[in-house]
């Protein structure tokens, strides 16, 4: 198991709040788990288990919190952030298959302040292969509103940027068009 992903293992496991979930939502969960209750690796799985759970709590990801007697482990906010991360990484826009010939187009004006969010914006943006149309507009075919939205919270962009469909980006759609060339069919 690569650094990490038992601590992520963890994180999804607590913020989905049951193991059925996470195994069916998060990619190899389940096979993961299946390791980490074998019999005969059960020592040192629980060693494991004890050291992220350690550095999770050290971290301030985690917390212990009793109630009627019984000890419960929870996720905090600063575990969710560091989750929704994980998320970010993972994050991709496919081309439809069929192309309805709408565009989805990603506008901002985010304020010289916060400079770093805007950055990240356009590095995520250039991450998802989305086309740079104009310095602070994105163009591409799928609809990803619930994408932009996702990483515009994360970022704490939300106010500074609007997403929207439309069938024609004007005469320069020819360079939108050239970049997607052969991934558009319609």
């Amino acid at each position: 198991m690569k650094k990490g992903e038992f601590a992520k293992l963890i994180l999804a496991l607590l913020a989905s709040s049951t193991i059925g979930i996470a195994a069916a939502t998060i990619p190899g969960a389940a096979g993961i788990l299946k390791i980490l209750f074998k019999r005969k690796s059960h020592a040192k799985r629980h060693a494991d288990l004890a050291r992220a759970l350690h550095r999770l709590r050290k971290r301030r990801m985690v917390k212990f919190k009793t109630k009627n007697g019984k000890t419960y482990l929870q996720i905090t906010e600063s575990g969710k952030t560091y989750l929704k991360h994980f998320e970010l990484e993972d994050l991709t826009l496919n081309i439809p298959e069929h192309w309805d010939g709408a565009w989805s187009v990603i506008l901002f004006d985010i304020p010289e302040t916060k400079r770093n969010g805007r950055d990240s914006l356009r590095v995520k943006l250039r991450d998802l292969d989305c086309y740079q149309f104009h310095k602070s507009v994105f163009v591409h075919p799928a609809p990803c509103e619930n994408e932009i939205d996702f990483i515009t919270e994360l970022f704490r962009l939300q106010p500074y940027v609007t997403v929207f469909r439309t069938k024609s980006l004007g005469r320069q759609e020819y360079r939108a068009r050239r970049y997607f060339n052969n991934k558009l069919t319609l």
